[in-house]
């Protein structure tokens, strides 16, 4: 094309077709206009809000994130530039909302402890996929046959039907390939679903007529991001709920959690929306603009939902630092300090109820039989004798059992974390391996949080480097500052949970500052107010 009074191929076609396709013909005549959509329509959010019931379910599935996504954006991709309100294309809407439902249903076979109904589910689920993938061909075909009179545009868009025809075959093989289901069955549906993605991006590069230059495919990617911090908005809201209901009181640090939190969803949200500049997107940059929000999505996802649990961890320890400062600092000798065995009773009981008013979600007596301990150690005193050496050894065994089952108590009264508490582990355990097992969780959850926080600031710089294409200095030092603190994050969050991972270690010495050091290393990387201003 040349430079001066030249014809844009790709703004031709798109203001001229659909996104790129033209005016068409029914057989009487009758014009079928392919109009471009600068802006998303009601019934493509509503299909994002399908996206997003899913997050809700199936947040901590990431393979099935992976399916989810990719099943999301080869509907976006048709819908940006060849969707127009027909009642064709709303049947085909309302099987792709079908789909998404089914997801729910077929979202169960990744939880590692339920595999009762794995194999019926997985054969489910080969089905979905392959009917959403046959729609989206089948759409396409229509547009090729509508758009007839445009030879330029028959290849492109035969070849991304035929992409999705394809797909759906190689789904439904894995129906009767992989009857057991496991990993070669799920790895084999994420090569397809990614290899379908980078296709359509590919016939886009070589065949600009159909290109997303000027589709409102950055807008939906975008919305499509706000909707998936606003998840995190509705965890965070959630776990508020949790905290406030668990316990009677709620201590300074909790609401400096909380604020931190708010905080955070905030800087996501301008990170994000701040650096992007639409006058400087390249036709090939903006299409791997677009595919680096799968791994940019799955980075927020990490990060949100790990902000959401943290307020509750940090609640719990809380309530765990307390416990800890009313149990026997001496076990060895548990009634140091009292001349008789009423009186060390007497504190036992009324410690006791003290934890029953901290902790209103549940009552501490009817979780843990705790009078039961009190008449054992009152028996013990009549057959051994108040502080002797038998009664100090079995005594204090009973007061390891009851404060150990106090703690574990704690995460019950938070029930956010009883669901992590029931997933791994098991009704044989005692409470001190109860105990082990969520702080392991939590371990993870920091990890999952740090690692998520780091890998979206290295995304968003390296999406920063496609979205600009000529760069000044400052938007140079912006992307650097990005690269740096989020390897400092990732490092920070790694060191910081394998140095010490005893409840001396960060993770519960300061549970409060877990979020909030993410919030002043995001200020660092948002260094000025609006990129693209």
């Amino acid at each position: 094309m040349s430079s001066n009074g030249s014809i844009d191929l790709e703004k031709t076609a798109t203001s001229s077709t659909s996104g790129s396709i033209a005016i068409s013909k029914t057989s009487s005549g009758n014009p079928i206009i392919y109009k471009a959509h600068h802006e998303a329509s009601t019934i493509e959010l509503c299909y994002d809000l399908f996206f997003v019931a899913n997050l809700a379910t199936l947040i901590n599935y990431f393979k099935l994130f992976t399916l989810l996504w990719f099943t999301w954006l080869s509907t976006t991709l048709f819908d940006v530039r060849f969707s127009i309100d027909s009642v064709w294309n709303r049947l085909c809407k309302a099987v792709q909302f079908g789909v998404m439902t089914a997801f729910v249903f077929c979202g169960p076979i990744f939880d590692k402890y339920d595999t009762a109904d794995d194999v019926r589910a997985y054969k489910s689920f080969a089905v979905v996929l392959c009917v959403s993938r046959s729609v989206i061909g089948v759409q396409y075909f229509v547009v090729m046959v509508q758009g007839r009179m445009f030879r330029q545009t028959l290849l492109p868009v035969g070849l991304s039907g035929l992409v999705h025809v394809c797909g759906s075959v190689a789904f439904l093989v894995t129906h009767f390939a992989f009857p057991h289901g496991g990993f070669t069955e799920c790895g084999f549906r994420f090569v397809i679903a990614i290899v379908e993605g980078l296709l359509i991006f590919t016939i886009a590069i070589f065949w600009r007529i159909v290109s997303f230059k000027y589709t409102h495919l950055v807008e939906r990617l975008q919305l499509l991001t706000l909707i998936i911090i606003g998840e995190g908005i509705i965890g965070m809201v959630k776990s508020v709920a949790c905290i406030t209901k668990g316990q009677s009181t709620n201590n300074s640090t909790e609401i400096g959690t909380v604020t931190a939190a708010v905080l955070l969803l905030y800087l996501l949200w301008m990170l994000y929306f701040d650096q992007l500049s639409h006058d400087r997107f390249g036709t090939v940059r903006q299409q791997i603009w677009s595919l680096l929000h799968y791994p940019l999505h799955g980075a927020i996802l990490f990060c949100v939902e790990g902000n959401t649990s943290l307020i509750v961890w940090n609640s719990a320890v809380q309530g765990l630092k307390w416990i800890w400062s009313i149990t026997p600092p001496n076990i060895a000798q548990p009634a140091a300090g009292f001349s008789t065995s009423e009186a060390y009773i007497d504190h036992l009981n009324t410690t006791m109820w003290d934890v029953q008013a901290r902790f209103k979600s549940k009552p501490w007596n009817a979780t843990y039989p705790w009078t039961r301990n009190l008449t054992a150690i009152a028996n013990y005193t009549s057959t051994y004798g108040f502080a002797t050496p038998e009664w100090n050894n079995r005594t204090s065994d009973i007061i390891t059992r009851m404060f150990n089952n106090a703690q574990e108590f704690v995460f019950e009264a938070h029930a956010d974390t009883l669901g992590k508490l029931n997933a791994v582990t098991t009704p044989n355990q005692s409470a001190a391996a109860h105990l082990q097992a969520i702080y392991d969780v939590f371990n993870v959850t920091v990890l999952q949080f740090y690692i998520g926080a780091g890998s979206m600031l290295l995304l968003l710089a390296v999406m920063y480097w496609f979205n600009k294409s000529h760069k000044t200095k400052l938007e140079f030092g912006e992307m650097i500052t990005r690269v740096v603190v989020g390897f400092a994050l990732i490092v920070v969050g790694v060191a910081a949970v394998m140095a010490d991972k005893t409840t001396k270690g960060f993770k519960f010495s300061a549970s409060n500052w877990i979020i909030a050091i993410v919030v002043l290393l995001f200020l660092l990387g948002k260094s000025r107010p609006n990129s693209s201003a």
